[in-house]
């Protein structure tokens, strides 16, 4: 994994970022930021790639409906999404300055 997260983990690194979050909240709030949805293959074979480079940390737990997994940034995931954000807003600028 690279040290910026791509754009797709950028989002769901984002959606997960104040409160910890069901995969099928990310998934919702993805559909409603996005416009479009997002694969649970996708969806969770991301996070299991973050999980691996420490940047989500996920807990399985039981609903009503069954087996539910649960993603919160980690530090690591914060410090990688700030670093991508910073990354982002330099390239926004860039060949735009007059000398």
């Amino acid at each position: 994994m690279s040290q910026l997260p791509s754009d797709k983990e950028f989002q769901l690194l984002a959606l997960v970022a104040f409160k910890e979050k069901t995969g099928r909240e990310v998934a919702k709030q993805f559909e409603l930021d996005e416009g479009k949805s997002i694969s649970y293959g996708t969806l969770y074979t991301t996070f299991r790639r973050m999980k691996e480079a420490g940047w989500v940390a996920s807990r399985d737990d039981q609903d009503e409906d069954g087996r539910v997994r649960y993603f919160q940034i980690t530090d690591a995931g914060l410090k990688a999404m700030n670093t991508a954000r910073k990354r982002y807003e330099t390239m926004a600028g860039f060949g735009l300055q007059t000398n």
